[in-house]
């Protein structure tokens, strides 16, 4: 079976061996634990500069727009929104992640940077539609968050990316909503973020990778779905041993996102009936895939941690170190904008 990524436990001297003394076997753990926690806070460490780089570059690009007297050209000229929101997404979300992933060492930076060939294409092609079907039910955990949260008079926000009606328009935004996110974010979260977590247990480099996800999108109309997503995404990566499955469920969503908003902003009929067929089939589609994945045997299961540490001080190791800590509460202080209270 063909797979690039890590596997927990695999020559992992935290295992039990039974001709050691109890002793010098506690005495093995306690230094293998020490140095994981050690590993685990500087995956941290970097991850968080990694956040916060992508908040700094959001800033200097705002400002150098500003500077270059092109303010007033991006507010009124959609093509010019779409284009140079592309452009923002690529360079603040790959190149700080993306220099992370060349400081590491070799053997790390080829599991990273290199998208893995899928063991099983059979598992990944049924792995997108059940993806999708995940990703339905983020939004509708969305829509109900969204609800709940007016009916309490807190109204939840989040920016705008302008609907072009013009052909070009209409291509740059779809490169801009579904094609460059899918590329570049599964590189830095499924890639730089969860593939070294992965030796602390396969369902905690999914969870805190989402978690990174879910936060990165400032605002809590984005983050719910970004963190139901991360974990659905996380999860099949894994499954099928291939960055690739991540990149085509999240394009795959984000196209259909696009393609939908496109249509109801642009068509002279309504699309409230295509778009309740294609969501209808989908669903079933959906669901027939993720009873095959599950009925197949050839799938990676979820590897738990082969180092004797606790989920509670596992997150609090990766969450607690000041870059990660600082990168959070930034991110939490700019959602504050979108939350309006007493609406």
């Amino acid at each position: 079976m063909y797979n690039n990524f890590y596997e927990p436990g695999k020559n992992d001297s935290s295992v039990y061996n039974p001709y050691f003394p109890p002793v010098l076997q506690q005495q093995v753990n306690k230094v293998i634990v020490q140095n994981s926690n050690r590993e685990l806070r500087s995956l941290s460490v970097t991850a968080g500069f990694c956040v916060l780089g992508f908040i700094a570059l959001q800033y200097l690009i705002s400002i150098g727009l500003s500077l270059a007297g092109l303010a007033d050209d991006y507010l009124e000229n959609t093509l010019f929104q779409n284009a140079f929101g592309t452009l923002y997404s690529a360079v603040c979300v790959f190149l700080p992640f993306f220099l992370v992933a060349l400081s590491m060492e070799p053997k790390k930076r080829s599991e990273t940077l290199l998208f893995g060939k899928p063991f099983s294409v059979k598992l990944m092609l049924l792995a997108v539609p059940a993806g999708f079907l995940f990703c339905m039910f983020g939004n509708y955990a969305t829509t109900a968050l969204i609800s709940l949260m007016n009916s309490v008079g807190v109204t939840l926000t989040a920016p705008e990316t302008p609907v072009p009606s013009t052909g070009l328009g209409m291509v740059m935004y779809v490169v801009q909503i579904a094609f460059v996110p899918a590329l570049v974010e599964e590189f830095a979260l499924r890639g730089v973020v969860m593939q070294p977590l992965r030796k602390y247990g396969d369902m905690f480099a999914v969870i805190m990778s989402a978690l990174v996800f879910a936060l990165m999108h400032g605002n809590m109309v984005q983050a719910p779905f970004a963190f139901i997503a991360g974990i659905t995404i996380g999860y099949f990566v894994i499954a099928t041993g291939s960055l690739w499955t991540g990149v085509l469920i999240h394009f795959s969503n984000n196209l259909f996102s696009s393609l939908f908003t496109l249509a109801e902003k642009n068509a002279s009929f309504s699309i409230d009936k295509p778009y309740a067929a294609v969501m209808s089939a989908s669903f079933v589609i959906g669901l027939a895939c993720c009873v095959f994945f599950a009925v197949d045997k050839n799938r990676n299961r979820l590897k738990k941690p082969q180092i004797p540490v606790s989920r509670g001080r596992r997150t609090a190791t990766y969450i607690l170190t000041f870059p990660m800590a600082a990168a959070l509460l930034a991110i939490l202080y700019a959602t504050m904008a979108y939350i309006k209270f007493g609406g």
